[in-house]
């Protein structure tokens, strides 16, 4: 079993944590290889680009926050996926750096559980080619460099849903839905859930509100203005400047995400301790 290692190269505890980790594997003589940018920083000779990570590996291992998750996640190819959590929040990397070596140990036994999640495909047509991103977060269409407050139109399977004036709109998965959809004034959906949750930004109407829908509706988003500006913006790590009277698509992945669970804690442990629900504040 070989694992791979991508790691938040921007964090001195992570670089820490993985050379510990690094060690370890070597004295238990342990397959492993280091995404080629930390690799370069720590000295080690096996190394992979963030792509072909998956290719040389059977486990990937995220060290970082959910940042660092949600970019390995693009290339993952259904690859088993262990986050350990060393920034803030960590709603996906579920495993905190005390219980990483027995989540480890668990693995290499074959003890583990998985959980599945949904992805996002965005696709624009540019030019006589289309381009495809995928995103576990979110898909999200913003005004970008457009001074005024733009008209985004959203059509679901077809039919004219609404003409917004807003900022942008959000389409998240349910993973996604504790992220810059919740920020916008949208629901905490449980990642398990089979839906789609789509919120305006910062919209010009009053009785707007966000909508959720099944994970097999086909949304179709477009910009009705002669002005460029506009970006595409997927898992905040993915942006595509969009041309004039351009159409997003957006529908469910074909491929999903899959992530090691942590069987110590459930996702309403994760939003009491996160979000501090219950706490009373002096």
């Amino acid at each position: 079993m070989t694992f791979g290692l991508s790691i938040n190269t921007l964090r001195a505890d992570a670089l820490s944590v993985s050379e510990s980790l690094i060690q370890w594997f070597k004295e238990r003589q342990i397959d492993f290889v280091v995404e080629k940018n930390a690799a370069k920083i720590l000295g080690e000779k096996r190394r992979s680009s963030l792509e072909l990570l998956s290719k040389k590996s059977d486990i990937l291992l995220s060290l970082g926050g959910d940042g660092t998750l949600l970019r390995l996640a693009r290339y993952a190819d259904s690859k088993p996926i262990l986050g350990v959590n060393l920034g803030r929040l960590g709603f996906l990397a579920e495993f905190t750096v005390e219980e990483m070596y027995p989540a480890i140990e668990r693995v290499l036994k074959k003890n583990f559980s998985l959980e599945t999640r949904t992805q996002l495909e965005a696709t624009v047509k540019i030019g006589k080619k289309k381009k495809v991103l995928r995103a576990l977060n979110d898909v999200i269409l913003e005004r970008g460099s457009y001074p005024r407050v733009p008209t985004i139109s959203m059509r679901i399977d077809g039919h004219l849903v609404s003409d917004y004036r807003a900022d942008g709109l959000i389409v998240s998965t349910s993973t996604g839905s504790t992220a810059y959809s919740m920020s916008a004034g949208g629901p905490i959906i449980v990642p398990k859930s089979r839906v789609f949750v789509i919120t305006p930004i910062c919209p010009h109407m009053l009785t707007v509100r966000p909508i959720v829908v099944s994970e097999d509706k086909q949304i179709e988003l477009s910009v009705e203005t002669p002005d460029e500006g506009f970006v595409l913006n997927c898992d905040g790590s993915q942006q595509l400047k969009l041309s004039t009277q351009a159409h997003v698509h957006v529908r469910k992945a074909d491929i999903g995400v899959s992530i090691i669970a942590n069987e110590k804690r459930n996702y309403y442990d994760v939003l009491r301790q996160k979000f501090l629900w219950g706490k009373e504040y002096l």
